[in-house]
């Protein structure tokens, strides 16, 4: 990973994980005459929030082995469909197209899951629509003035074309990796 232009650089979760990941944190410096040592003790702690925020937010990218080839092969798909770069890095971001469990929503501090008038839960096949439901809710946050980009129906196949690409672009992350992955994707083998 190269940044040409600091002021310019766009960083995605996966790239950071894989930064910070790849570099270990620096051992503390012995004081040398009279410089005083870096003091690590933030830059351990930005590490350590960013290392629980992976863990039990966003735990689809550590099967990202590739964040770089990963981003390469999404970002024009999501182009071709009418994103911006900005929107089609913050749909990676927030993990637009991953599957979440009901467990893993519940620890991040989602709703209870939704029940109907008797008390009782939805079936299995409104569970199955929720995360779509989702994501299309993400969609409306992330890409700006989406009634207005994409009206009508041929919008609403786009919206669908969008979170297919990236179903199928995190699908094929984790087959490529060699990553055997629950309904969440959270566990590596």
């Amino acid at each position: 990973m190269k940044v040409l232009d600091p002021q310019a650089a766009l960083l995605t979760t996966p790239e950071v994980h894989q930064f910070l990941s790849s570099n270990p944190p620096r051992p503390k410096q012995q004081k040398i005459g009279t410089y005083k040592p870096v003091d690590l003790n933030n830059y351990n702690v930005v590490r350590d929030d960013f290392q629980h925020y992976v863990t039990t937010t966003v735990p689809y990218i550590s099967a990202i082995s590739n964040p770089e080839a990963f981003i390469q092969s999404i970002v024009p798909k999501l182009r071709r469909l009418g994103l911006t770069k900005t929107e089609a890095l913050m749909l990676i971001n927030l993990g637009v197209g991953t599957q979440r469990s009901g467990s893993q929503q519940l620890n991040s501090g989602a709703a209870a899951p939704s029940v109907n008038g008797d008390g009782m839960a939805h079936d299995e096949d409104m569970a199955e629509e929720e995360p779509e439901q989702d994501d299309r809710q993400l969609l409306s946050l992330v890409i700006e003035e989406l009634d207005e980009r994409f009206p009508g129906d041929e919008g609403s196949a786009k919206i669908d074309n969008i979170l297919q690409v990236m179903k199928d672009s995190y699908n094929t992350a984790r087959t490529i990796n060699g990553v055997a992955h629950p309904s969440n994707g959270t566990s590596k083998t």
